[in-house]
């Protein structure tokens, strides 16, 4: 079987070039995914601390379950009965880099609780 000559690897540079491009979107993707794992796990910590706040009636509360989740509590407020926390953290790795895309580097949650 004879060989064209006018064959130069171009299949070999389509397929490179497709695989790229999909690694591409798989790590963008990965990346989201942690951004949003974070984000969600930041605001899973804003309903416990509210919860605990309102139960004890105090932010200290608030703050000892922030702390224990290695989130920071930016901001605890009384209003009536409900409480309001607001807690933070440094977004770091892969999620570190897609907060600051988004235009942030750090990720926070808000919760109210009351009784």
């Amino acid at each position: 079987m004879k060989r064209c000559k006018c064959d130069r690897g171009m299949a070999t540079l389509f397929a490179l070039a497709l695989l790229t491009g999909l690694m591409i979107v798989i790590a963008a993707t990965a990346a989201m995914t942690q951004w949003a794992i974070a984000r969600s796990n930041v605001a899973m910590v804003a309903d416990l601390a509210a919860v605990a706040a309102a139960r004890q009636g105090a932010c200290g509360a608030a703050e000892h379950t922030a702390r224990a989740h290695d989130v920071e509590l930016l901001e605890c407020s009384w209003h009536g009965t409900d409480v309001t926390v607001r807690l933070g953290t440094r977004a770091v790795g892969i999620e570190g880099r897609v907060a600051r895309w988004l235009g942030s580097g750090a990720i926070s949650g808000e919760a109210r609780a009351g009784y």
